[in-house]
């Protein structure tokens, strides 16, 4: 009895924790999965750190103000995004990228979750 007793308190303390790092790396409420948005701009600051990378893009609107987008890789830390090919040289300020991906839900944040990828000016995809 003892021995099935420390199997089920190590199994619930396993799925504690699972459901925790989940919910901590969740873009659920955050973005529109329902949507997708294309966003071209000229990078700004690009950061390959943990626990989150972010990479932001001044974005010029069709009116032509001026916004910073945030870029997100979701819940990926530097390294994943390191062993898919990403490092710090990755992107340069000033240079233009296409991002495709799912807006941000809250109005007035201008975000987007990368779903399809990013492209450099010319079309190459990065990496």
């Amino acid at each position: 009895m003892r021995v099935f007793t420390l199997l089920a308190v190590v199994g619930m303390g396993i799925g504690f924790l699972t459901s925790s790092a989940s919910a901590h790396h969740s873009t659920n409420n955050i973005y529109d999965e329902e949507q997708t948005v294309e966003v071209t701009g000229v990078v700004k600051e690009w950061r390959l750190v943990n626990p989150h990378p972010y990479l932001v893009v001044e974005v010029t609107e069709p009116n032509g103000e001026t916004h910073d987008w945030d870029l997100s890789f979701g819940g990926s830390a530097a390294g994943p995004l390191r062993r898919r090919g990403y490092a710090p040289e990755t992107f340069t300020a000033g240079e233009v990228i296409n991002a495709r991906g799912n807006p941000a839900l809250a109005k007035g944040v201008y975000g987007v979750l990368i779903r399809g990828g990013l492209t450099r000016e010319d079309g190459t995809p990065v990496p």
